[in-house]
Order: structure tokens, then sequence, then C-alpha cells
């Protein structure tokens, strides 16, 4: 069976909005209880607009037919169908020809409403115009679940004009030490927010807490800023549109804005744009099969600036983690110059410190160099269309990818690597039903190029130890 889920699963989120941000949102506020639930039936129809007949999905209508009882915005009559378009196992042909069906997890965006119970209902007439609704993952919900928009709709024929502008100013900071991960730093207090409009202007401070009120805004379209201090990142404003007694939630993130900056050189002096470089903890494990970093990338003058890092010890460089293009023809390299950490400047950053003028100048190109050979099976026969790898095995981690190249009908390789770089190479061919062998790998010299390497396929791709560990040898504990 063929599932597919990716990337839509993220259309399935609840609206925090408050009472008072939901109301104005929906186009019909109601409450009422199910008396009926009833299904469609099953038609086909585009996922996405504008996509060719491939695209084509089972789908079928779940209506929820209301009683109403309370309306408290928009105009709708005794009765109302609410509607929710399900996405159903659509039968499909595999590409081997085979039958198959495609599927789609948690898809629902919408209620699954219940016969017989009572609801407050946030929703929006349809496009077919035809006085159905649909109700999108909101502040819909059961109606004794609902004390909190009762009273805000209640309060409303005696509230002071105006609307509300609040949220939150929290701290956080990327974790080098704990796999990159983002935390929480914790609420920034007294930091000022600013609301502007046309010929109008609001402002206030955050409390201990962080938080912040905007009250007796007039209605209207808001640019909305929170103004951190230099030591901290501030962010452009983010646009709310607040209602005569409603509200907008606007929170506000930011981190430590140390800096380092500066522009890249070639050995002869010459700018050098696009470059990567980066910045790791002086003092992480060298032993780390996959150590953390920030990235910078040099504009087409050559200039670079890493923003908003958190206050620290760090070593600048090129290729000092696994992440870098197989054609990437420099070693690794610490600033300034240097091949080990061990004579690396460490950078030593402060709460807002900004460190200018730091200058990195590239080793020399490494040369290519080629490695030849044939892929065969335990007889000697040889393997064609086989992919053979390599890792980079010049740093503590092993999966610093070093690049491929496919055998040919002869199984001959010829593979484009670096003089410098040590690698370990293998092999690895397709079988059928979709298991995969593989060569065991072999270690290559740091130089020179090889003409007759042999590659002999033996094992289950499952097999290759080296292939799954982060260290190698293995680390005994």
């Amino acid at each position: 069976m063929l599932c597919l889920t990716a990337g839509l699963n993220a259309q399935c989120e609840m609206d925090p909005s408050p009472p008072c941000q939901a109301f104005w949102q929906a186009e019909v506020v109601f409450t009422g209880v199910v008396t009926q639930s009833s299904y469609s039936a099953t038609y086909q129809g585009k996922l996405n607009r504008g996509t060719d007949g491939e695209d084509l999905w089972n789908f079928r209508d779940r209506i929820a037919h209301f009683s109403v009882e309370s309306i408290f915005r928009g105009k709708l009559g005794p009765q109302v169908d609410v509607i929710a378009q399900e996405i159903l196992a659509t039968p499909i042909t595999l590409p081997d020809g085979r039958p198959g069906m495609r599927t789609m997890s948690d898809y629902d965006c919408n209620y699954t409403f219940k016969e017989g119970q009572r609801y407050i209902v946030y929703a929006h007439f349809r496009k077919t115009n035809d006085g159905t609704l649909w109700v999108g993952f909101n502040r819909t919900r059961p109606l004794a679940q609902a004390e909190d928009d009762l009273a805000f709709i209640r309060a409303l024929d005696h509230a002071e004009p105006g609307g509300l502008i609040y949220g939150q100013a929290k701290q956080t900071k990327r974790d080098l030490a704990d796999g990159g991960n983002t935390k929480s730093v914790g609420p920034v207090a007294l930091v000022k927010v600013v609301a502007e409009a046309e010929g109008r202007h609001y402002e206030t401070y955050t409390d201990s807490e962080g938080r912040y009120h905007l009250k007796g805004v007039d209605p209207g379209e808001y640019s909305v800023q929170a103004l951190f201090p230099s030591e901290l990142s501030t962010y452009p404003p983010q646009k709310v549109r607040v209602s005569d007694h409603g509200c907008a939630q606007r929170d506000f993130h930011t981190e430590a804005d140390d800096r380092i900056s500066g522009k890249v050189f070639n050995a002869q002096g010459q700018i050098v744009p696009k470059m990567q470089l980066d910045l790791t903890l002086a003092d992480h494990d060298e032993n780390d099969p996959n150590p953390q970093a920030f990235y910078a990338y040099a504009n087409d003058q050559g200039y670079y600036e890493f923003k908003s890092i958190p206050p620290g010890k760090y070593l600048l460089g090129i290729r000092l983690t696994a992440i870098r293009e197989p054609g990437f023809a420099y070693p690794r390299t610490f600033y300034p110059g240097v091949s080990n950490s061990r004579d690396a400047k460490v950078f030593n950053l402060g709460l807002g410190e900004k460190m200018s003028d730091v200058d990195f100048v590239l080793p020399p190109k490494l040369e290519p160099r080629t490695i030849e050979g044939i892929v065969v099976w335990p007889d000697g026969k040889p393997v064609p269309k086989a992919m053979v790898g390599t890792m980079i095995t010049e740093y503590a981690y092993s999966f610093a990818w070093g690049g491929s190249c496919m055998t040919d009908d002869a199984g001959h390789f010829s593979c484009k690597l670096f003089d410098g770089l040590s690698y370990w190479i293998n092999a690895v061919v397709s079988m059928p039903e979709g298991k995969q062998m593989h060569a065991e790998p072999v270690d290559l010299p740091k130089n020179g190029e090889i003409k007759d390497l042999k590659l002999v396929v033996t094992s289950p791709m499952g097999n290759c130890e080296r292939c799954r560990y982060r260290y190698w040898p293995p680390k005994k504990h």
C-alpha cells in the first residue's frame, strides 16, 4: 500500500485564538444541537488546484444537521447544515502495474459532530452559496466547554469601546550543546511594544512575565513591534487587525544578538563570494559524530555575518561538521588558518557582543584525484549499475559524504575525489524485491590516484557494520 502523508498534516493545527479574536474572525457564531449526521456519495476531485489528473482523490461530504438555538453573529434560519469534506483511500495503479491504494493520514481538520450534542460553532459560509457552513479547526466546541466563549459574548453589550492587542515577549536560544535544539530562556520584562496605523499610535511595556496589553485600540489594521534592547534581536513589525470589542494576540520572540562578521578571501587575497562558514562550540566533544554549528554565507562581496548567537566560546572555520557537498575543494580549517582546534582562536562572546572585521582566509584548494576499479560478485563476474559511495574519514564522525559514481555495464567505475582527504569506499547493488547487497568498505590512502581497486559484493546491506556505526572503530563502553 502506498501511503501519502508528507506535507499535508501541517494544515491540521488547532487555532488557539481566544473568544475575543475568534468571534470576529467567523462569519457566523451560534449555538445549536446536532439532530442528524449523514454522508454524501463518494466523488472524485483534485486535492490541489492546478495539478494534473494524476492527483485525483476520492472524497465524500460529512453533513451535520443543526437545530439552531442562539445566533450571536451573522444570519441563520432555524436549521443549518455544517459540511466537512473527507479524503478517502483512493485506488491507484502502482509503478509495476499492480493495483494499490493511497491514503491520507490524519488529514481530517474538521469536527466530527455527535448527534444529540450541543455546540458553540464558529463558522463560515461555503463558496457554493447554498446557505451551508464549514468549520475550520477553531474554537468550535461542545457547549459544556464554552464557558469563556459565552462569558465574552454576554459581556459585549456592556464592553468599553475599542479593541485589545496583547501577547508576551519571550527569549529563546539555540543550544548547540543539546543537539541544536531551541530552548526557552524566559520572558523579557520592560520591553516597549508599539502599535501604529495612519494617524494612530499606541505603546506600552511588558510586565515581569513579559506580558503586555494595549487597551482601547480603535478598530483597524496595525503594525505591532516589540523593541528589544540592543543586546537582543528586534524583528520587523507584524500586522494585526482589531475589531471593536475584539482582540488580537501577537507574541514576540527574541535571541541574544551576539555577532561575528568579516570577509572571506582566498589564498591570493581575492574576495570569495557565497562561501559557507561554520561556528561551533569551542568545548564540544572532538569525538562527537555530529557536532552542531551555526552557519553564515558570504554575499557577492564576500561579506559574512553570524547573527543572533548566544553568549559562549566558539571556533570559526570551514568543514567543521559533516554538512558539506562532496565537491567542496577545501580541507577542514579553523580561524586563523590552522588545521586543528588546539591551535585555533577561541571567540569568547559576551551578551550582545559584536565582533567585526574577522576576515577569513581560505587555504589552497585541494587537488582532484581519480579512484578507478571494478565491482564484482564472488565468482568474479562484473556488477553493472552498482552505486559506489565514499565517506571522508578525516574527522571523528563517520558520515561525511565524499561523493559517488556508478559502475558501467562491465562493472568498472571512476570516482572523482580530492587529494589530501582520506576516504572509505564501498559498493551497493539493488536486488529484486527491493533488497540490496554490498561490498565491504575499503580504506583509501590520503593521497594519490588508484587505478585497479576491486570491490567484491558479498553481504546483505544490513550486515554492513561500518555503515551503521557513528564511530569507527566502535567505541567500547
